[in-house]
């Protein structure tokens, strides 16, 4: 297949900026000031606890003890398209496909959560 010069993608040139992003992971970065607005915050006292579990031999994340959480369903519909990955909500656990505390931790953060574990 021919590519024009311009839609060719110089991954030479690409760099992480290193200004106000929050490095979360290899070849992922998390920029406070473009993703989030006050208006999303959670206001109160609202604690979530983090764990990794291996599952047929894959990782897996866990959310769980999540005290004061207003809409567990919405809150992993957040989570799993920040991480482009699949999940459920069930037993008032949120499990999503993959090692993604580092990530959660920065989001959740973020939003106004206090994140345990």
């Amino acid at each position: 297949m021919f590519y024009s010069d311009e839609s060719v993608i110089d991954y030479a040139r690409m760099s992480r900026k290193k200004s106000n992003r929050i490095s979360v992971g290899e070849g992922w970065s998390f920029n406070a000031a473009e993703d989030h607005s006050s208006s999303r915050r959670v206001s109160g006292n609202k604690i979530v606890r983090l764990r990794m579990e291996k599952r047929k031999g894959k990782p897996t994340t866990i959310l769980y003890d999540m005290e004061g959480v207003p809409d567990m369903k919405a809150l992993a519909k957040q989570l799993k398209n920040l991480v482009s990955a699949g999940g459920t909500t069930k037993n008032e656990k949120i499990e999503i496909q993959g090692e993604h505390r580092d990530r959660f931790r920065v989001y959740l953060s973020d939003e106004g959560y206090e994140v345990k574990g």
